[in-house]
């Protein structure tokens, strides 16, 4: 089987009946080392808490079958499933391989950008399927970790033992309904579909391949000439998808929150890192370049129009602090004026009053969103119309990260908040120093609140706290949001009659023996 599918990896003939091909842009990190990325995992992968494949919510679909916290949240406890296995006969899934997971990706080579999110003080295994998270502080949603977040995945320790991290890089065992076959560099990953599958999951393609395709025009070709089936296109090219007969398919819920965010703000008492020459830290520079921007135009031009304005790319209404007297402000407050932004850039002096008045914008690709270059372009657009000087900058998200882990990320970037995080996870991750190395905006007060808010139980004092973050951050403009957004990609009917996913991970897609086949 294996042998046959390498013969067939870079075969250009239209996909056949039992194979189903996934086309998207490149990676940032080519690579079957986990925490050696950004939190996108590979479909023979589980965690511990799953997802309904309709509503989201978290549900026991993975490798857990119960979890619970006690009553300070500062102890969770996960039970696994006792019938979980690897695939390649590396055994059953026990507590210890979570631990070693967990060592591996919080050590010192991890890249996850929740790392501080997902780090326990203490990790205790009580039995084969009993594990221990502690904590010094309350954490009440640390599920989200270890689901939609998606901050750990299980490997095998056992193969680990016997093949190090070559086993990994060569095949490394997952748990999923889909197992790794191999990974061509630049090409893609295939997988194959595991026969008697512990769970009972049957997917109905016997091969699942993952194309890695450069360009977005290459991406719609391979869809429209049948060499792939399904696409990760920008809603600019699914004009042409379906007018030639293919389909759109989009999550069941909202898949992120975009928009733009002012990298290098670290301005908490005494940081070294902050720099004062930088014309967004001045308030009226970041106000400016948000009255710069026409929200609709640019929601119509990278969305099609099928995205929901968003007043806070953290802010969901779902998740508790949500202040809906922020969209009754927004158009007073961050409505497109550019006549305003003129007169605000001249209020603070720009360009003259700022060492460096240009302003670097990233171009970069990121899976699940390949509208970014283009949203790069039009704020360089938008920017330069009211007199900001720009450059763009193209970088991959990797670069990004080291930039910003070293606290020289200053610079303009397009951002997602994927998936949409509970309000916690979110303030902590992208407003404090010990978050994402892709944060932007940091003060002494936001900072002061995301810890306040990670150390209060009570869920009345925690609204009111996420309340006042929200309302800070949108009255400081902290960042540039746009709007909420599903994901979507494009099929071609023939072949895909459907795909059920809910749109909560960190790739947005997820639930890969759910692609139901046409015939």
């Amino acid at each position: 089987m294996a042998s046959a599918l390498v013969a067939s990896f870079m075969a250009t003939s239209a996909v056949a009946a039992d194979r189903v091909v996934f086309a998207t842009t490149v990676p940032q990190n080519e690579s079957n080392l986990f925490w050696g990325g950004t939190g996108e995992r590979l479909p023979s992968f589980q965690a511990l808490v799953g997802h309904d494949p309709i509503t989201g919510k978290y549900d026991n679909s993975e490798l857990a079958e119960d979890w619970f916290a006690d009553e300070t949240f500062t102890e969770w406890t996960f039970k696994l499933k006792k019938d979980a296995e690897f695939h390649y006969g590396w055994g059953p899934v026990t507590a210890a391989d979570v631990l070693h997971s967990y060592e591996l990706t919080t050590g010192p080579d991890s890249t996850i950008n929740s790392l501080e999110l997902l780090r326990a003080q203490s990790v205790e295994v009580i039995d084969d399927h009993t594990i221990v998270f502690k904590f010094d502080t309350p954490r009440t949603d640390y599920a989200f970790q270890h689901a939609g977040r998606g901050s750990l995945v299980i490997y095998s320790k056992a193969q680990y033992e016997a093949e190090g991290l070559d086993g990994y890089n060569t095949r490394p065992a997952g748990t999923a309904a889909y197992q790794y076959v191999e990974r061509k560099p630049g090409v893609g990953v295939t997988f194959e579909r595991v026969a008697d599958h512990w769970q009972g999951e049957q997917p109905d393609f016997e091969v699942l391949e993952i194309r890695y395709v450069q360009e977005q025009a290459t991406i719609l070709a391979l869809l429209l000439s049948g060499e792939a089936s399904i696409a990760s296109i920008p809603r600019e090219l699914q004009g042409q998808a379906l007018d030639a007969g293919k389909k759109v398919i989009s999550s069941k819920n909202p898949a992120m929150a975009t928009g733009a965010i002012f990298n290098g703000m670290y301005g908490k008492s005494g940081d070294p890192a902050f720099n004062p020459d930088l014309p967004w830290s001045n308030v009226l520079v970041r106000e400016a370049m948000n009255r710069a921007l026409n929200r609709q135009e640019m929601i119509d031009v990278l969305y099609d129009g099928r995205a929901e304005p968003a007043v806070s790319w953290l802010m969901d209404s779902r998740n508790e602090g949500f202040v809906p007297e922020l969209f009754d402000r927004f158009e007073e407050m961050y409505g497109y004026d550019p006549e305003k932004a003129k007169a605000l850039l001249e209020e603070a002096g720009y360009p003259d009053a700022f060492a460096d008045p240009v302003i670097p914008i990233v171009s970069s690709t990121l899976n699940g969103n390949p509208e970014f270059p283009v949203m790069s372009e039009l704020l360089q657009v938008y920017f330069d119309a009211v007199g900001l000087q720009t450059k763009i900058v193209e970088m991959d998200w990797p670069t990004l990260g080291s930039m910003g882990r070293a606290r020289e990320s200053y610079m303009i970037s397009p951002v997602r908040n994927a998936p949409l995080r509970p309000t916690e996870a979110a303030l902590v991750n992208f407003h404090t120093e010990r978050g994402t190395p892709y944060g932007g905006f940091e003060d002494d007060k936001i900072e002061g609140l995301a810890n306040t808010l990670e150390a209060t139980i009570d869920p009345d004092k925690r609204n009111a706290i996420a309340s006042e973050a929200f309302t800070y951050l949108f009255e400081q403009y902290a960042d540039m949001p746009l709007a909420t957004v599903h994901a979507e990609v494009a099929v071609d009917p023939t072949v895909v009659a459907d795909w059920t996913f809910p749109g909560v991970t960190t790739n947005s897609v997820s639930h890969w023996h759910l692609i139901k086949s046409a015939e």
